[in-house]
C-alpha cells in the first residue's frame, strides 16, 4: 500500500465503502483515472479533520472487497462481481494500472542497448543506454533520455499486452546464425513481477514494443 502525497484531495470514482457503521473515520475504495484502485481514509470527525489516500495492491484490494461484504456493505451479486474483475485484472489477460520500471536489454551482433522506463512523483522517465566494451566489463553510457505521461506508457505496456509476456523464453531457433537477444524485466501493478527473454523468437508485439519505445524516446519525429 503506497501513500499518495497530497494535501489537496484526490480525484477518483467511489466503488464501495468498507467502513463499519456510523463511524468517524470512513475507508472508502475507489478508482482513479489510471485504473489504481485507491484507498481514502477519512476522518471527518477529528480536529481538525484529515484526509489520507492509498494506492492499493490487487491482494490489498481484494482484502477491502472482502471487509465490506462483511460489514454489510455489498450484496452478494456486487461481491461476487468485484472479486471476478479482481482477479480478471490480475490474470495475464488484464490491463496493467501502474509501473514502477520496465527494463528491456538488448543484445545484436554489434550493440548492446538497455531501455528503461522508471515511474516518477508525477511522470515517467524513459532512458537508452549504450555499452561500450572496456577490458574486463562493460560500461553502460547514456544515450538519450526523456519524460512523458503515465498514461502513455500504460497505453503502450496494455497495447503490447506485456502482462502475457510473463514466463516467455524463445529459443533460438535451429539454422538461424545471428540475431538479436533480449531480456525483458518489469515491476507493475504494485508488486507484480514479468520476466521474459529469448534469442531471436520474441513474444507477440515485441515490434511494437519497440516501436512504440523509439516513438517515446523521439516524440518530435514524425510517425508514418
Amino acid at each position: 500500500m503506497k501513500k499518495i502525497d497530497t494535501n489537496s484531495g484526490y480525484d477518483y470514482t467511489k466503488l464501495f465503502d468498507a467502513s463499519k457503521g456510523k463511524t468517524l473515520q470512513r475507508e472508502i475504495i475507489g478508482r482513479d483515472e489510471f485504473g489504481n484502485k485507491i484507498l481514502h481514509i477519512s476522518s471527518a470527525g477529528s480536529t481538525p479533520s484529515a484526509d489520507e489516500f492509498y494506492v492499493l495492491e490487487p491482494c490489498e484490494y481484494n482484502d477491502y472487497i472482502e471487509k465490506a461484504r462483511k460489514n454489510g456493505k455489498l450484496s452478494w451479486f456486487r461481491y461476487r462481481k468485484l472479486l471476478a474483475e479482481n482477479h480478471d485484472s490480475n490474470s495475464p489477460h488484464g490491463n496493467i494500472t501502474s509501473f514502477e520500471i520496465v527494463k528491456l536489454h538488448t543484445i545484436g551482433m554489434r550493440y548492446i542497448n538497455d531501455y528503461e522506463i522508471v515511474m516518477k512523483e508525477s511522470e515517467a522517465e524513459v532512458s537508452k543506454y549504450g555499452n561500450r566494451y572496456s577490458g574486463p566489463e562493460d560500461i553502460r553510457i547514456p544515450e538519450i533520455q526523456v519524460t512523458c505521461s503515465e498514461k502513455e506508457v500504460l497505453k503502450l505496456l496494455n497495447d503490447c499486452k506485456l502482462l502475457s509476456w510473463d514466463g516467455f523464453y524463445g529459443k533460438h531457433p535451429k539454422g538461424v546464425r545471428d540475431g538479436t537477444m533480449f531480456r525483458l524485466e518489469a515491476v507493475v501493478n504494485g508488486s507484480r513481477k514479468i520476466h521474459a527473454s529469448g534469442s531471436q523468437n520474441f513474444p507477440r508485439h515485441y515490434r511494437d514494443f519497440t516501436d512504440g519505445l523509439y516513438r517515446l524516446l523521439h516524440p518530435s519525429e514524425p510517425t508514418e
